[in-house]
């Protein structure tokens, strides 16, 4: 059974309401007019209304990194006629690929690199937490030494409120990530960041499509608890706070966007309920399955944060850990074909050095 499209019933910014249109200042302009600019993950959700926003940005190239067949494709097709998009502009390939990354990144010569290419679904890594770290880890130190070695001046690197106190495989491999991409900026002093953010109404396989789905099918809508809550933006909303972090100058920093208040998703379905019209559906509720949080959080323990140039993005203090030995430990583990349990007990995470 296919799943039946949403967006005629409910659009995400009637659900969250707030408006989805992103206001983008001179700042952006600047950094992307007449840019040559790399996004891999490009075919995804979050990737490719970034291209399009960065096409209307004025930059000279956008290329398209993703190892998703169809979604390049797809993306091709819904960019046709444009003379910015030529097709060497496409390229099929895996960010693990480090060889292929360097390759590209050397013909490209980008000015700026958004990185959203990543493993994201939270209980498929729970069972399998050697994708989450051949890609979100290993795939994410492949992108920054293409961008090391190739002299890129700007990476923006999408993280995810699941860094943040992380409890799942999800979340610490994310949170690596971000200390990969940390360090590099402070070891090379280039200008390279993390924005972190949580959930995105309506991107491929989140919770609007499955409860799109659900009720328009008469199934029972499942949710974990009654009192479970996350923090949702609409898709165009954080893309272009994403580019507007992107603007800020930084070594390192982990910028954490404001995504309003974190919405209970009992209460969510009941707005759906109400704009679609469609019957009530039942309720299951499940348990929170492994790795899973009751309440999302923005910042981790140790973590402060400050105010930025803009009203809607923070930086995060974030805090160092051992990374070399920690990506080191992981790399022995997956070489020796490790338990998924033993990648786990490595991915958890370290304590802070002082």
């Amino acid at each position: 059974m296919s799943l039946i499209p949403f967006a005629g019933l409910v659009r995400p910014e009637d659900l969250l309401g707030r408006t989805s249109t992103p206001v983008h200042g001179d700042a952006a302009v600047r950094m992307l007019r007449g840019a040559s600019v790399l996004v891999t993950g490009a075919g995804g959700s979050i990737g490719s209304e970034i291209v399009r926003q960065v096409e209307a940005l004025g930059a000279s190239s956008v290329h398209f990194v993703d190892n998703d067949e169809f979604a390049l494709y797809s993306l091709e097709l819904s960019s046709r006629g444009s003379a910015l998009l030529a097709e060497e502009t496409y390229r099929l390939a895996d960010i693990r690929d480090v060889d292929l990354m360097d390759r590209i990144f050397r013909e490209v010569r980008p000015d700026v690199v958004f990185h959203a290419a990543a493993h994201k679904h939270l209980p498929l890594l729970e069972r399998a937490p050697e994708a989450a770290v051949k890609t979100n880890v290993f795939g994410t130190e492949s992108v920054v030494r293409a961008c090391v070695r190739n002299e890129v001046p700007k990476l923006v690197n999408i993280s995810t409120d699941k860094a943040a106190n992380p409890t799942s495989v999800l979340g610490w491999s994310k949170r690596l990530a971000e200390q990969i991409v940390r360090r590099t900026a402070i070891d090379y002093g280039v200008d390279y960041s993390n924005v972190r953010f949580g959930n995105v109404l309506g991107s491929r396989g989140s919770f609007l499509p499955t409860l799109a789905h659900q009720i328009g099918a008469g199934l029972p809508v499942r949710i974990t608890d009654p009192d479970v809550t996350r923090y949702f933006m609409s898709i165009p909303e954080a893309a272009g706070l994403v580019i507007e972090a992107g603007t800020l100058r930084t070594e390192g920093s982990t910028f954490v966007l404001d995504m309003g208040e974190p919405v209970r998703i009992l209460r969510l379905v009941e707005e759906y309920v109400r704009l679609s019209g469609l019957p009530a559906p039942t309720i299951e509720f499940t348990g929170l399955r492994p790795g899973e949080k009751l309440h999302e959080e923005l910042f981790s323990l140790a973590e402060n944060h400050v105010e930025t140039e803009h009203p809607r993005i923070r930086r995060a203090n974030v805090e160092d850990v051992d990374l070399a030995s920690q990506v080191a430990r992981l790399r022995r583990l997956i070489a020796d074909g490790a338990s998924a349990a033993a990648i786990r007990n490595v991915l958890a995470p370290a304590p802070a050095v002082s």
